[in-house]
């Protein structure tokens, strides 16, 4: 789970970030999609996960506001997603998710993931410890992912590209701003205090 600072937490602050609500239902959808369910539901999650990760606002405070009429007001944002929407921000966690992972999941759900392979999937879950593509993402920059035997530069590149995509943002030579800087890449205590102050820090998704 994402750690604020106490002083800074409030509505226009969100512990739970728009691009990790789509994260989560993007990964809902892999695993409906490899366990064959209904296509027009695989759809609606992955329609829902492009409408929130577009979203200006942050859906912590549209919740709080409107409450679940104000996020069924988002285009795509049915009463089923707006109610799973509410669970992973007050919650912290989605039974259905859990229900759906079960044994192995980050090996099926790493295999989706361009030019990685069940093998390699399971590898890279035993030795980086690590279970959702927000993480996977991470490691692709932060060097943890080059360490993992089969992981390189070309492979890890297109890791990169392939989880950019299902979020519809570019693959940039920098790492989003939501994901960790390589240690090499941590701004120095030169750097601008009021920037320093600002950048968000991710420490993985919420479960």
């Amino acid at each position: 789970m994402i750690r604020t600072n106490q002083s800074r937490r409030s509505a226009n602050v969100p512990v739970v970030t728009n691009e990790e609500i789509a994260q989560t239902l993007v990964e809902i959808s892999d695993l409906l999609e490899r366990q064959g369910a209904n296509p027009y539901r695989i759809r609606a999650y992955r329609q829902g996960a492009e409408t929130i990760v577009m979203c200006p606002t942050p859906l912590q405070a549209i919740l709080a506001r409107g409450g679940i009429r104000g996020l069924m007001e988002l285009r795509g944002i049915g009463d089923s997603l707006a109610a799973a929407v509410q669970k992973i921000i007050h919650a912290k966690r989605l039974p259905l998710l859990e229900r759906l992972r079960g044994g192995g999941a980050p090996e099926r759900l790493f295999s989706t993931v361009a030019d990685i392979g069940p093998k390699l999937a399971t590898r890279i879950h035993e030795q980086l410890g690590i279970r959702t593509l927000t993480q996977l993402e991470a490691a692709a920059w932060d060097g943890r992912l080059a360490r993992v035997p089969g992981m390189g530069e070309k492979r890890i590149r297109a890791v990169r590209e392939s989880i950019a995509g299902r979020f519809r943002r570019s693959a940039n030579p920098t790492p989003p701003m939501s994901l960790p800087l390589p240690t090499d890449a941590q701004p120095t205590p030169s750097s601008d205090p009021k920037k320093l102050a600002d950048s968000p820090r991710h420490q993985g998704m919420l479960w």
